[in-house]
């Protein structure tokens, strides 16, 4: 069976295999169990607070209160250690170290296991080179 829209046909069975690969790419991701607790970090000259103490299921939340664009790195976070975020996958769910915040925008995270998160802003700056590098911590489960 064949389904014609504006010249052009295309299989049932196409449209089916697309469907199923968008199905099983929703599925991958990390599962939600936060705490419910949410700790926003405010970026303007640098993430404020910088060193920011935790509890495991907790969402932290970075906030770009600059009039551009920035992107925040994590640093060695892997898949098994988020229980939620937001901004940090691509269009297939798959997880991604970096995340790019708009204006007034948010990206957030939820860390399950104990531990320290490290992570980089990058924005834009009127200094020579026109980027500047800022980094922060997050301590999951209290100083370690």
């Amino acid at each position: 069976m064949l389904i014609q829209a504006c010249c052009i046909s295309v299989p049932m069975r196409a449209i089916g295999a697309f469907a199923i690969v968008l199905l099983a790419a929703a599925c991958v991701g990390p599962t939600t169990s936060r705490s419910g607790v949410v700790h926003d970090i405010r970026i303007a000259e640098g993430p404020e607070p910088a060193d920011l103490i935790v509890n495991p299921g907790d969402e932290v939340r970075w906030v770009n209160a600059r009039t551009l664009p920035l992107r925040i790195d994590l640093v060695n976070v892997k898949l098994d250690e988020l229980s939620c975020e937001r901004r940090f996958s691509n269009i297939f769910g798959a997880i991604q170290e970096s995340a790019t915040i708009e204006p007034n925008g948010t990206a957030s995270a939820c860390f399950v296991k104990a531990g320290v998160v490290n992570y980089n802003l990058r924005m834009d700056s009127a200094l020579p080179g026109g980027k500047v590098i800022v980094p922060g911590i997050i301590r999951i489960g209290g100083k370690p």
